[in-house]
C-alpha cells in the first residue's frame, strides 16, 4: 500500500474544534462540489481572490465562502499553505481523471462524502446526530437543545441564532424536499434518504433518522469507510468487535444508519471480496470480530494513502 503522502485534512483534523457556523446559512448545493474542486486544479489560488473567484463561479461573495466552507469539510478541497489549496482526499478518490465519479453523478459518491463530513468536520449536528451523539428521533427545539450542551466548552458562548441556524442547515441538507427538475438550490444529500419528517398529534414536526436499506451504498464505499475507521483506532493490524462497527461512535454502522444485518452482509462479502487479503471475519459462537492488516488494503480503498496516488 502505497503512503507517503497523508493528506493535511487527515492531519489537521483532530486538532479541530467543534464546529457551529461557517456556511454562511447556505447549504451544500447541488453543483457545488465538482466546480469548486475543477476551479482549484486549475488555480489553486482562486479562492483567496475573492472577487476573482466571484467572476469565475458565478456567485456571490457569501456564497463563495460557502462554497469554500464545503468543500473543505467534505475532503474534496484542503488548504495548501503553499499554494492556497489542492485536491483533498475525497475529491482526488472521486473527481480526479481517474476517480470514480468526476461529475458527482452517484450516491456512492454521496455515502462517501457523507462519511467524510460527519468522521471528520467537526460539525456538531452530524456529530450529534450520525457521530456520538445517538439522537435518532427529535423536533428542532431538542436538536438546538442537545447543540447547547455541546457548545458549553466553546470559550464564547454562542448565540441562540447561531445554533438554530445550525440546526436548520443540518436538517436541509438531508430533508428531501419537493423541487422542480432545473432547481439547484437543494443539497444533494437529501437523495440518500437519511431523514424523514413526520407531524405528530399535537402538530409538531418530527424528524427521524431512517435505517432502511441504504440506496447506493457501496461495498467500494463500506470497504473505504471501514478501513478509515479502523485506521482511525491506531493501528495498521487490528481485531475490532463487529458491535463497535454496527454501534461505536463515528463507526460505519452508525454514520450510515445501518441495522446488523446490512452490516453483517457487508463484511462477509467483502471477506471473500475486494477486502480478501486484509480482511478476515471471525463468526462463531462466542466470537464476532473482523481482524484487517491495513497493510494489505489496495490502495484505491484507503483515503489515508494520499493524493499522489491518483491522476489528479
Amino acid at each position: 500500500m502505497t503512503t507517503e503522502v497523508v493528506s493535511e485534512s487527515l492531519k489537521m483534523t483532530g486538532h479541530l474544534e467543534e464546529r457551529f457556523s461557517g456556511h454562511e446559512s447556505f447549504v451544500c448545493r447541488y453543483g457545488w462540489l465538482p466546480k469548486v474542486f475543477r476551479a482549484v486544479g486549475q488555480n489553486p489560488t482562486i479562492l483567496k481572490d475573492e472577487l476573482g473567484a466571484m467572476h469565475t463561479l458565478g456567485i456571490g461573495r457569501n456564497m463563495v465562502k460557502s462554497l469554500q466552507f464545503w468543500g473543505e469539510s467534505t475532503g474534496v478541497i484542503e488548504r495548501d499553505d503553499d499554494a492556497g489549496h489542492r485536491a483533498g482526499p475525497v475529491g482526488a478518490r472521486l473527481m480526479s481523471r481517474a476517480g470514480w465519479d468526476p461529475y458527482l453523478e452517484s450516491h456512492e459518491s454521496l455515502w462517501l462524502i457523507h462519511w467524510w463530513l460527519t468522521s471528520y468536520a467537526k460539525l456538531s449536528a452530524w456529530s450529534e446526530v450520525f457521530g456520538d451523539g445517538g439522537l435518532q428521533r427529535f423536533d428542532r427545539k431538542t436538536l438546538v437543545d442537545r447543540l447547547g450542551v455541546r457548545a458549553r466548552d466553546k470559550a464564547r458562548p454562542l448565540a441562540s441564532s447561531t445554533l438554530e441556524q445550525h440546526a436548520g442547515i443540518f436538517i436541509q441538507s438531508y430533508l428531501k424536499e419537493d423541487r422542480s427538475s432545473d432547481d439547484t438550490s437543494w443539497c444533494p444529500l437529501q437523495d440518500l434518504g437519511l431523514l424523514s419528517q413526520a407531524i405528530s398529534v399535537d402538530g409538531r414536526t418530527g424528524f427521524t433518522v431512517s435505517n432502511r436499506q441504504p440506496q447506493g451504498l457501496t461495498e467500494r464505499v463500506f470497504a473505504t469507510c471501514l478501513l478509515d475507521y479502523i485506521q482511525r483506532r491506531g493501528a495498521s493490524q487490528t481485531n475490532v468487535p463487529l458491535s463497535d462497527i454496527l454501534r461505536g461512535d463515528y463507526s460505519p454502522g452508525t454514520v450510515f444508519c445501518l441495522d446488523e444485518l446490512t452490516v453483517r452482509r457487508f463484511v462477509d462479502d467483502l471477506s471473500v471480496g475486494v477486502l480478501r487479503n486484509c480482511l478476515r471475519f471471525n463468526d462463531t459462537a462466542d466470537t464476532q470480530s473482523v481482524v484487517v492488516n491495513i497493510n494489505n488494503a489496495p490502495d484505491e480503498l484507503v483515503l489515508a494513502a494520499g493524493i499522489e496516488v491518483l491522476d489528479v
